[in-house]
């Protein structure tokens, strides 16, 4: 076969593989594309639902294992939400010349969670079947101190306790080093995937199932830090796929190729949706830059939505006396309003939980503290700080946040500076 002849078979051959490759991929069962953005973030007022609402729609839309949630804080970063290498502690064994009989023997004398009595009688049978039991009673002296009953072949118990075999191991063991482990511990370093990377390796894996990666507050983190260079994937196609790869790192490389995956450069896969909630209305959150942003699509959730699901409920504002719960929140955020507070930092219809309007009458006094400690803070130190002297009806002389809580205990909706015909009793 001249040169010629040789390199036209050898590109008939990589022409024949890369058509395989190519149907193969198209043969590849893909998954079904939701009624959802790729990328959405969710935001709005403390209390408006917004986790509730995300968990609801992952619910219906994604298997219980396919799916991965993260809440970021202030020291999120690349590290722990892509991956990193990390210290491991492995298992590896250093004497592959014993029998796994005698690694059986061993791991059950080595046991601290035995006593002597328990390790002698699951021994007993394996040192009867080789006619020494003289010297088991030895051995556990050497990993116990425990005092043991011993038997004989026919397995009834001996008249003594052979003390002195059982003392001579005890004697014996400051002075032996005795080279019986079988295996060793040891540090090593190995790539540690974080949640980014754990459900993106799971949705390449499996390109017949959607994924989804939830992130919760994803503003109290500094965002651009977290994401790094995978942030350049978020920007999708048509189909949801990364539009711009990013090159894959050597360990991110080495992880993947060991879970099936085999490439150099990294794209996000249309099965996997990443979604997440954002409540500007904390304090201390981290800004977004217009580049991040513009790869989201958010979505907000106003003040009053969903309100019809609390609409019923009534709180104890005293031991006698009750208030419907909407409605109270409505005149607050009314008087926010007119005191120009910011929408964000209004009260949502779930600011209260309806676990804990469900299990507001059931000790009236200990949902007034709570009321307190969850409402009227949040209002004094956050919504209404700079101007709660407008909002409450306390004494400026003396106007600190006890006293607002001494006067709502005293007085109930008195506390407030609004219309208390605006609130059903």
């Amino acid at each position: 076969m001249n040169n010629q002849t040789l390199t036209n078979s050898m590109a008939t051959e990589a022409k024949e593989l890369s058509d395989l490759l190519a149907r193969k991929k198209t043969d590849e069962p893909k998954s079904e594309r939701l009624p959802y953005s790729h990328n959405r973030i969710i935001f709005g007022a403390p209390g408006t639902g917004k986790s509730h609402s995300l968990e609801q729609e992952r619910e219906n839309n994604f298997a219980d294992d396919c799916y991965e949630r993260v809440t970021f804080h202030p020291n999120s970063s690349y590290a722990q939400f892509v991956g990193t290498y990390k210290p491991t502690m492995t298992v590896k064994e250093t004497d592959s010349s014993l029998t796994d009989k005698q690694k059986q023997i061993l791991s059950i004398l080595k046991d601290k969670n035995r006593s002597g009595q328990e390790k002698y009688d699951l021994l007993y049978d394996k040192f009867r079947d080789d006619s020494d039991l003289t010297r088991l009673p030895l051995l556990i002296g050497i990993y116990s101190d425990d005092e043991f009953r011993t038997k004989k072949a026919d397995g009834s118990y001996t008249a003594n306790d052979n003390g002195v075999e059982r003392n001579h191991g005890r004697a014996v063991r400051p002075y032996i080093n005795l080279n019986l482990d079988c295996v060793k511990e040891e540090i090593t370093y190995e790539y540690t995937p974080g949640p980014f990377m754990r459900i993106y390796t799971a949705a390449k894996q499996n390109p017949s199932q959607n994924f989804l990666l939830l992130i919760e507050e994803i503003n109290r983190a500094n965002v651009a830090a977290v994401f790094g260079d995978v942030f350049q994937l978020l920007d999708r196609d048509e189909n949801g796929n990364s539009e711009y790869p990013v090159a894959a790192s050597e360990d991110i490389k080495k992880y993947l190729d060991k879970n099936g995956i085999h490439e150099d450069e990294l794209k996000i896969p249309s099965n996997m949706y990443i979604w997440a909630t954002m409540n500007s209305a904390d304090q201390g959150v981290f800004p977004m830059d217009t580049a991040f942003k513009r790869r989201w699509e958010f979505e907000y959730i106003g003040i009053d939505e969903n309100e019809d699901k609390v609409k019923d409920y009534e709180i104890p504002i005293s031991a006698t006396k009750k208030v419907n719960w909407n409605d109270l929140r409505k005149a607050i955020n009314n008087k926010l309003i007119t005191l120009g507070i910011n929408e964000d930092k209004l009260l949502g219809p779930f600011f209260l939980s309806k676990t804990v309007l469900d299990s507001a009458f059931n000790k009236e006094m200990d949902f007034v503290k709570l009321f307190e400690s969850k409402v009227l803070m949040y209002l004094f130190e956050d919504a209404a700080k700079m101007k709660a002297k407008q909002l409450f009806n306390v004494d400026e002389r003396k106007f600190i946040y006890s006293e607002v809580c001494k006067k709502f205990e005293a007085e109930g909706l008195n506390v407030f500076k609004f219309n208390e015909d605006d609130v059903v009793e």
